[in-house]
């Protein structure tokens, strides 16, 4: 919006029907959309051509899958996608990486965004060497306040920042390592956490 684009929120059922989804795409000349990894999956495999005028789209809430990335990538080499990663603690998103090529490995959660950081930790929230996994916490002007009635969580995870002052951070509990080219590696949850459909659950 601050660059000029314009908004569009399309209704939940448009969003689960490729041919409506299209239709709306078409209709408002959408050229960048964010969609859940899991809805990624299923129209990559089902109707790929959703994605046919799209010029960006950013997938996350889960971990991207090869095979899928490989397909939409083969099929719009034009298109610009990217692996975004960012729990909801830090306003969603908190990391990216731009997927130009094929993948044939797990795929990276990248570079902060701006205005964000991102650390590969110990247990005493000392940094992690390069290549060494640690629990991700990240930073920035993102960063929530709390949450609502739950003091005790809230000290837990929402904690000063051992390397900025005045910042603070949320301690993610995801496993992650930095490559040696500053691209972040995601392994996964350090506890019981999964996902179902970009929801964290226990």
């Amino acid at each position: 919006l601050l660059n000029g684009g314009q908004l569009y929120v399309v209704s939940h059922d448009t969003i689960l029907d490729a041919s409506k989804l299209k239709q709306a795409i078409d209709k408002y000349r959408v050229n960048t959309m964010f969609m859940t990894t899991a809805l990624f999956n299923q129209y990559s495999q089902q109707e790929i051509g959703v994605f046919a005028s799209l010029k960006e789209l950013p997938v996350g809430g889960d971990v991207l899958s090869v095979p899928h990335v490989n397909r939409v990538l083969k099929e719009y080499p034009q298109l610009r996608l990217a692996n975004i990663y960012g729990p909801t603690e830090n306003t969603t998103f908190s990391t990216i990486y731009d997927i130009t090529e094929p993948q044939t490995q797990a795929i990276p959660i990248g570079r902060p965004i701006d205005h964000s950081t991102a650390y590969a930790v110990n247990r005493s929230l000392k940094l992690q060497p390069i290549g060494a996994w640690g629990e991700l916490i990240v930073g920035g002007d993102g960063v929530g306040r709390g949450y609502l009635n739950r003091p005790e969580l809230t000290a837990e995870k929402f904690i000063k920042s051992p390397f900025r002052s005045g910042e603070y951070c949320y301690r993610t509990g995801d496993l992650v390592r930095w490559r040696a080219d500053g691209v972040l590696e995601y392994e996964g949850r350090m506890d019981e956490q999964v996902k179902i459909r970009g929801s964290a659950e226990k």
